[in-house]
């Protein structure tokens, strides 16, 4: 049997083989060194750094997703300082006071949170409060409009001053102090108010709701206001922790800043630095792969000599226009770092042109944002400056219009005092008209009494007169009956002479009848003589009589002249009364007007004094505002210092990086450093060129 025969094996494939190995671990190893000194130079992440700042404004605003990516932020910083403790940031100082004051703003974290949902609900809850109060304020009856208007609108002033003075202790736009002494006392005018109308105790007066319409309106104003009195506790009790924290913010922010363009700067000189340490190693390794490689050219150079020699000069100039071409886009580009916006990549055929290309349209776009910022800056700055001298102008007017108010308030004091002192004048004088009235009454009585007094004496003098006459008559009879017995003395005198005639006649037998006869004549002339009396006193009497019934004639005439007279005052007493109870309604109702008067001047005064509570607040609400104006100009004049490092097509003056110190960044170029991945600045790209192009021109 024949022995097989076997082909020897080629090494050309072991030797490629090794010859990328050796490559790779070339590749590796530089590549372990540029991210070995790369990290020492940046160290931490810069998306890290730069979260911590964004999210530092939304953290203090208790906002909780902010607060929680915040803290995630953080815990990245924390853990890269925890793995490369020897890296420079790691022994900064600004760092150690960001990390400081990022736990601050943690510490605070459940105040932050009550201080942002409060104020979020003291901004819903305070237009729902004043839309209920205007429904509470159309339900009421017509008749307290008046005097509630007034109250209502200071409600609504109250009730607004509030959301601001809540908005402006959480944002720590207000003195804590100051704010907090506002908050309680709008919170206090609202409940005292819902109270008024619900008819409890309070300091205001208002009428109480009864209605059942506005009852519902007054039962969902209270719930609000039960909500809202809540939200402003919190606010309140998250205040003390709030200054603290929002200084704190403010700090990361700026040490942020400072970190990473530190951190930027720095980046290139590490990392050439470790390069150059390991510089043997690498060599070594590139000759051996080089050797290798040069190797395996031998062998296979009679399979290509003829190709290599055909190609070379095509790939050479390939070669060379990819270098010139790269060349010439970095030197392009080298100022673009410092925020020089003339830059214009030239755009080719190489490989680099569409590079060139995707860079001038960003730098196109970046030209009109910077153009729009610095437009915007400076039609900010020029509102800003008109809008904070309006402020300072109706501040002004807004002093003068509380003097203004203040002088009016005490002229309508003055002028409810004198309206008050008339009605109180009014009143007496409507108690004095009543006392004349009842006194003019009481008159017309006694005259009307007097009347009937007097009538009845008239019909007593006439009932008097009657009974003297008939007297007198009486008297005339007996005269009569007394001249009858007077003749009949008469004749029985005669008698008794002819029976003493007769008896002397006679002689002694008519003695004794001469003796009667003498007692009968002496009886007759006592007779004569009695009568003779009776008839003087008939006479008397018939005299007086008749005087008697003439003076009662005229006493009947003067009676009724009298009651005449009476009945005429009495008369003119009713024209006194009806005068009197005119005189009486009048002066009651000027009583009424003048009370009418008084409550209206009351109102006044009392809707003076509102607008004197409003007119200071408006006044501390411009100068609020005239200080938030004051900032908003700062932040312009901020925004225009970070825009003014950008040097535009057509701009003067030199580069806002150029005017730094050395080693040092400008501080006016950008707001914020640049991300992870961006283009290298200033001497770092300056510091490249010279690598790049000693590379590409021994490659």
């Amino acid at each position: 049997m024949s022995a097989v025969q076997t082909t020897p094996r080629s090494p050309l494939p072991l030797l490629l083989g090794l010859a990328t190995l050796l490559l790779l671990a070339s590749g590796v190893a530089y590549y372990f060194v540029q991210a070995r000194a790369g990290g020492r130079a940046h160290g931490m992440p810069l998306d890290a750094l730069y979260g911590l700042a964004l999210d530092a404004d939304g953290a203090v605003a208790g906002d909780a997703t902010a607060l929680g990516r915040f803290q995630e932020r953080q815990k990245q910083l924390e853990e890269a300082a925890a793995r490369d403790p020897a890296a420079p940031f790691a022994n900064d100082a600004r760092f150690a006071r960001l990390m400081k004051n990022a736990s601050a703003v943690l510490h605070a974290r459940s105040s932050l949170a009550d201080a942002g949902s409060a104020a979020h609900d003291t901004s819903t809850l305070v237009p729902k409060l004043l839309a209920e109060a205007g429904a509470l304020a159309a339900s009421l009856p017509p008749a307290n409009a008046a005097q509630t208007a007034g109250v209502l609108e200071r409600f609504e002033a109250r009730a607004q001053r509030l959301q601001l003075d809540v908005a402006a202790l959480t944002q720590g736009a207000a003195d804590p102090g100051q704010a907090a002494q506002h908050i309680a006392e709008s919170t206090d005018y609202l409940g005292q108010v819902i109270s008024a109308f619900a008819g409890g105790t309070s300091a205001i007066a208002l009428p109480k709701v009864t209605a059942a319409d506005s009852a519902k309106h007054l039962k969902a104003l209270d719930a609000i206001y039960q909500d809202l009195s809540a939200a402003v506790k919190r606010a309140v009790s998250a205040a003390p922790a709030l200054p603290a924290a929002q200084t704190a913010a403010r700090a990361i922010v700026a040490d942020a800043r400072d970190l990473a363009s530190a951190s930027a700067s720095a980046a290139a000189t590490p990392a050439a630095a470790g390069i150059t340490r390991y510089l043997p190693l690498l060599l070594l390794g590139g000759g051996l792969a080089f050797l290798l490689a040069a190797l395996v050219g031998a062998l296979r150079m009679h399979r290509t000599v003829e190709r290599q020699r055909q190609t070379a000069d095509v790939q050479r100039k390939e070669t060379d226009r990819n270098q010139q071409a790269i060349l010439r886009l970095l030197d392009e580009l080298s100022s673009l770092a410092d925020g020089d916006l003339t830059v214009q990549a030239t755009v080719t055929e190489d490989i680099t042109g569409a590079i060139a290309d995707s860079i001038n349209y960003a730098v196109d776009a970046l030209r009109g944002l910077v153009t729009t910022i610095n437009g915007s800056a400076i039609q900010l700055d020029s509102a800003t400056r008109q809008t904070q001298s309006l402020s300072q102008h109706l501040a002004k007017a807004s002093g003068a219009q509380a003097k203004q108010i203040a002088s009016a308030g005490e002229s309508a004091a003055s002028m409810a005092a004198s309206v008050e002192e008339v009605s109180g004048n009014a009143e007496r004088a409507s108690d004095v008209a009543r006392h004349s009235v009842e006194v003019a009454h009481k008159g017309g009585d006694a005259v009307r009494r007097t009347i009937d007094g007097m009538n009845t004496i008239r019909e007593t003098i006439q009932e008097t007169s009657k009974r003297i006459k008939r007297l007198g008559e009486s008297s005339q009879e007996i005269g009569n009956i007394v001249e009858l017995i007077n003749d009949i003395a008469e004749q029985t005198n005669i008698l008794a002479l002819n029976a003493s005639i007769q008896s002397s006649m006679a002689g002694e037998a008519g003695r004794g009848f001469a003796v009667v006869a003498d007692e009968v004549q002496r009886l007759a002339e006592r007779a004569a003589a009695a009568t003779k009396q009776i008839e003087v006193l008939v006479r008397t009497i018939q005299t007086d009589t008749n005087e008697a019934v003439v003076s009662m004639e005229r006493s009947t005439t003067d009676v009724v002249g009298g009651a005449l007279l009476a009945e005429n005052a009495g008369a003119a007493l009713e024209e006194i009364e009806q005068v009197s109870n005119q005189i009486a309604s009048l002066v009651q109702n000027i009583s009424s007007s003048a009370r009418q008067q008084t409550g209206a001047a009351q109102n006044i005064a009392r809707s003076m004094q509102s607008l004197k509570e409003i007119s200071a607040q408006t006044n501390e609400t411009t100068n609020a505002t005239s200080s938030a104006i004051a900032k908003l100009a700062e932040l312009s004049a901020g925004l225009r210092r970070s825009a003014a490092g950008f040097r535009l097509p057509g701009s003067a003056g030199e580069r806002g990086a150029a005017a730094a110190p050395p080693g040092k960044p400008a501080a006016a170029p950008a707001a914020t450093p640049p991300p992870p991945g961006a283009p290298r600045r200033g001497a770092e790209a300056a510091a490249a060129s010279p690598k790049v192009r000693s590379a590409l021109g021994g490659s």
